[in-house]
């Protein structure tokens, strides 16, 4: 032990500085960041620890557990020694930052050159039932949302969404067209080509999206492309006389519609010519009836005012008749009455008359004495009989004076 820390002790002495620090001084540990993009998802997978959980290490729960929302990462390092000496080793990473990019990709697979994506033939090739080659353009959209992005790495380690694109998204909607297209005849394909692909969307979309791909959009490009030149130009003619046909249909029936239309036109004006003659009509005798009325209504109430008066007289004339009646019954039983009583007390019936009289005399005289009287002697039983006045010449109006001024 002696002889080896000598050795060691003269080494010092010989060997250099630098040399002595290459062997015993570790290299510095140089910080390592990762940045993250706002499109993009993080995940920090440890690379060292316990061996029991690798089973799951792959696992979407185990992914969503290492999401991270930092948008710059230091990666951990330890030293990892290579030698005998101290600074034999180097620093290695303990966790690694995997990175989903979420961006939106667009890819258009046709046959022309020009209008794809890529510069190549890319049209989804297919067959017809009755075996006759064709193919299709189509146009795929698809994204990464933020909560499918463990799925998307779980299902896809190491491949882009681009790279899934190309491969198996394409792949999955070759597979169902081919599919779809073999169930129909040549020329049943052009009007069944919505049918092909609705089929491609109702299975193309739920399969992906399982696996973190949201597609947005799926469609067809252009139409039906025909590798036999022959056979797409007898489609091209049969639609164009279909065309023909349509456009040769289309004007005649736009003829019959404004025939149709003139017609209709002219029944309208006639039906409204007829209903304004009808209201005029109607307006008139209307009116005729309104003066009818008028002068009915006039009539009925001169008539009623008439037979009201005619009423009214013949009770006023009833009336009067019964009054007279009445009056004339009364005298009657007056007469009858006095007649009765002169003939039951002749005697003070005389006198009774004969004081009515003298009373009425004296109503009526001016206070002049007459220039005679008429005395026709006595009555019955020692009374006067009636005496007759006759009226004198008439006194001048200086004379006359009644008897009431004479009392005063």
């Amino acid at each position: 032990m002696r002889r080896l820390a000598l050795f060691f002790a003269l080494a010092m002495l010989v060997i250099p500085s630098t040399i002595i620090a290459a062997l015993f001084v570790k290299p510095y540990d140089v910080p390592e960041f990762v940045e993250i993009d706002s499109s993009e998802s993080a995940f920090l997978i440890p690379l060292e620890g316990d061996t029991t959980n690798q089973a799951t290490f792959h696992s979407v729960k185990f992914l969503e557990e290492k999401k991270i929302a930092a948008k710059r990462v230091q990666i951990a390092h330890r030293w990892n020694r290579t030698g005998f000496m101290p600074a034999n080793g180097k620093w290695i990473a303990t966790v690694r930052v995997i990175k989903v990019d979420r961006r939106p990709i667009t890819r258009e697979w046709t046959k022309s050159h020009g209008s794809g994506t890529s510069s190549k033939d890319e049209a989804i090739a297919a067959e017809s039932k009755d075996s006759v080659n064709f193919s299709i353009g189509v146009s795929c959209t698809a994204h990464i949302p933020e909560e499918m992005a463990a799925a998307f790495l779980y299902s896809y380690p190491s491949k882009s969404l681009a790279d899934m694109m190309d491969m198996e998204v394409r792949a999955r909607i070759h597979q169902i067209i081919a599919e779809q297209a073999g169930t129909y005849n040549l020329f049943e394909l052009p009007a069944k080509k919505n049918d092909v692909m609705k089929a491609v969307w109702d299975d193309v979309i739920p399969f992906f999206k399982q696996k973190g791909i949201e597609i947005t959009t799926l469609a067809m490009l252009g139409g039906l492309n025909f590798d036999n030149p022959e056979i797409q130009r007898a489609i091209d003619d049969s639609a164009k006389a279909a065309q023909l046909k349509v456009a040769a249909d289309a004007k005649r029936y736009a003829v019959e519609i404004e025939e149709a239309m003139k017609a209709t036109q002219l029944k309208l004006a006639a039906d409204a010519r007829r209903v304004a003659q009808e209201i005029d009509n109607k307006t008139q005798l209307l009116a005729i009836e309104g003066k009818a009325a008028t002068a009915k209504r006039e009539i009925e109430s001169k008539m009623e005012i008439e037979r009201i008066r005619t009423d009214a007289e013949a009770q006023l004339k009833v009336r009067m008749a019964e009054a007279d009646a009445e009056a004339m019954k009364r005298i009657a039983d007056a007469k009858a009455y006095e007649a009765q009583k002169a003939s039951e007390h002749g005697d003070a019936y005389v006198r009774l008359r004969t004081l009515e009289t003298e009373a009425q005399r004296w109503k009526l005289w001016n206070g002049q004495f007459p220039s005679y009287v008429m005395q026709f002697g006595n009555g019955p039983h020692g009374s006067l009989a009636p005496t007759m006045f006759l009226p004198p010449l008439p006194a001048p109006d200086g004379l006359k004076t009644s008897r009431v001024e004479e009392k005063k």
